[in-house]
């Protein structure tokens, strides 16, 4: 009989005067531990009254107990196997409803990774990672991160090595996992593993890159900046200008358009993008349309104030005068008064 066996046997002979009362895991994981038989993490498997007995069945008996994970099963008919022991943890892509998992002690290093850095301050040209279940990869050394656990970085001026210049949205991944030529949890190489941050280093993984560079490549727009009456472009540093008599902005500039002393916009980068995205030459910054003498182009629009009653359009051309016909009455005819010629008796 194997010591694997014994312990086992063991921990049944145990749990059997043990409480059947339901309680929550000491050392419960946020994933649902994959308890394939097939796989090469996988220990033993038996039956347990319920999931007390089963967290206990993992934890008695180290370090000679080789069992590090457990998986229960709720609802299993006797004698099926509902509690399932590994070595190590790998997510379930579709665990069954009401399964939970446990380490059995959240105060084994082995087991977890610990963080991939210090709680970072903000920085507008750094990224940082983010992961699954809501676990915050930051902190000091007693910050503990379950196997399986996977965070993910993301910035749009990454590129990825072999193609430079190439925009596309790249996500880097990289997970807490089980090393077995150490015997310790680590992080994965970054996946994939060819992406460079703006600073030109290579994402190894998100213990060796905790914030990647997210800066702005150089803007540069051809030519020069005009000066215009009423036109001030401002900086915090003089832009430079190239061989190529082009302006060259760096991504530590901030910029200011104003014309008429009214602000038109501000120019930064901030998280691998610049914040007016549509310069290209140094004729898109001025303030007279399209560097003609005619009206001022402003950031605001104000409208005319109104000349009308709401609902109303003024006449741009000559209306006729309303012709009312003239009211036509008919003469009054009085009937002629007829007066009886008097009649005189003849004598």
């Amino acid at each position: 009989v194997t010591v694997s066996s014994n312990m086992f046997l063991l921990a049944f002979l145990v749990l059997l005067r043990s409480s059947l009362t339901l309680s929550k895991l000491t050392c419960q994981t946020p994933v649902v531990c994959d308890p394939s038989l097939e796989s090469d993490i996988h220990i033993q498997s038996a039956h347990f009254a319920d999931e007390t007995q089963c967290e206990t069945s993992c934890t008695i008996g180290h370090p000679f107990n080789p069992c590090k994970f457990f998986t229960w099963v709720p609802n299993a008919q006797a004698q099926v196997p509902n509690c399932y022991q590994m070595k190590a943890c790998n997510e379930m892509a579709d665990p069954i409803t009401g399964s939970k998992s446990g380490a059995w002690s959240c105060e084994d290093p082995e087991i977890f990774c610990g963080p991939i850095g210090q709680i970072p301050a903000f920085d507008a040209k750094k990224s940082v990672w983010t992961c699954d279940h809501n676990v915050h990869p930051y902190g000091d050394a007693s910050k503990t991160i379950f196997q399986d656990t996977t965070c993910r970085t993301t910035c749009p001026s990454f590129e990825f090595q072999t193609a430079p210049n190439t925009k596309a949205d790249l996500v880097v991944s990289s997970s807490c996992m089980w090393d077995t030529s150490t015997n310790s949890s680590v992080w994965s190489p970054a996946s994939p593993d060819n992406v460079v941050d703006s600073t030109g280093t290579v994402i190894e993984s998100a213990s060796t890159n905790p914030m990647p560079g997210c800066g702005c490549q150089d803007l540069v727009l051809a030519g020069t900046v005009q000066e215009e009456e009423g036109k001030v472009f401002k900086c915090t540093t003089e832009p430079t200008i190239n061989a190529d008599g082009d302006t060259v902005i760096t991504q530590d500039n901030d910029c200011a358009l104003l014309c008429d002393g009214t602000l038109v916009f501000d120019l930064y980068c901030s998280v691998g993008q610049w914040s007016v995205d549509y310069l290209t030459s140094s004729q898109d910054i001025y303030c007279y349309a399209a560097g003609s003498t005619g009206a001022v182009t402003m950031s605001t629009f104000w409208p005319p104030a109104p000349t009308d009653k709401p609902g109303t359009t003024a006449a741009t051309e000559a209306t006729p005068a309303a012709t009312t016909p003239a009211a036509t009455t008919p003469a009054a005819t009085t009937p002629a008064a007829t007066t009886p010629a008097a009649t005189t008796p003849a004598a």
